[in-house]
């Protein structure tokens, strides 16, 4: 495999005490290192920041940065500014990373320039297994392909070329990014493989599907529409299921 990239991780978090141990955690387990922990404190009331001041103590790798208290978009864009890397993978502070993730997803991305994202499987899962970073056995769990920002490895210049978050999303920023990237016809690939355990909790944004949610989810979509009537480019996207294992 060709000499592996910097790869910089933005991690926002707000009152994520109970997690934010453990997402940072699945980060640095991964096999290929990763060359910056972006963390952004959107406003925590809890010890989420001690947390992250304790672990950035003990790792030089962490950089903590306060965010603009607007929501998940907004605070993934001052990680986004702050960090080198050539390669970005997210992660929300209430997930984690199966260890393969970037082992998997690396060569992917390494092997064909032209693909410009790497993604893969989630599971949700609802009990975290005692001690370890991955769902337990008596967990309730379900395997899907969905737009899940922490599911992917992306070369910098994707956001370059399509640019940042939106910052006017509360909700579905990441169907607005995908939906952005498509349109500018960025080749991607999604894996057969689990790349994102996605933790289902009752304090989770998306654990309740609320007006809001549904009014963001819709506007990406229109905007989406708005600007592909603009460029007279309105032939349908390809299904995602074309992509696995492209």
């Amino acid at each position: 495999m060709a000499a592996i990239p910097l790869i910089s991780t933005i991690t926002p978090v707000r009152n994520g005490e109970p997690f934010i141990a453990d997402a940072v955690r699945s980060i640095k387990s991964q096999a290929i290192d990763v060359g910056e922990i972006h963390i952004i404190d959107d406003g925590s009331t809890d010890a989420t920041r001690s947390i992250v001041e304790g672990l950035a103590r003990d790792d030089s790798r962490i950089h903590i940065h306060d965010g603009p208290q607007r929501g998940p978009g907004p605070a993934r864009n001052v990680g986004l500014k702050a960090a080198k890397g050539e390669c970005i993978a997210f992660l929300d502070c209430d997930d984690m990373w199966p260890q393969d993730k970037l082992e998997l997803q690396m060569p992917r991305l390494l092997a064909d320039p032209k693909v410009g994202m790497v993604s893969g499987f989630v599971k949700y899962f609802d009990k975290q297994d005692d001690g370890e970073l991955k769902p337990a056995g008596d967990s309730r769990t379900e395997e899907i392909y969905h737009v899940h920002l922490g599911a992917c490895l992306y070369w910098r210049h994707v956001f370059d070329e399509v640019g940042i978050f939106d910052e006017k999303f509360l909700y579905s920023e990441d169907v607005d990014l995908m939906l952005r990237i498509r349109e500018a016809g960025i080749p991607f690939s999604i894996m057969d493989d689990i790349t994102l355990f996605y933790r289902r909790h009752d304090n989770s944004m998306t654990s309740k599907l609320t007006v809001e949610e549904k009014r963001d989810f819709n506007r990406a979509l229109t905007l989406s529409l708005m600007r592909r009537k603009k460029s007279g480019n309105l032939a349908p996207f390809k299904p995602f299921r074309d992509y696995v294992g492209y």
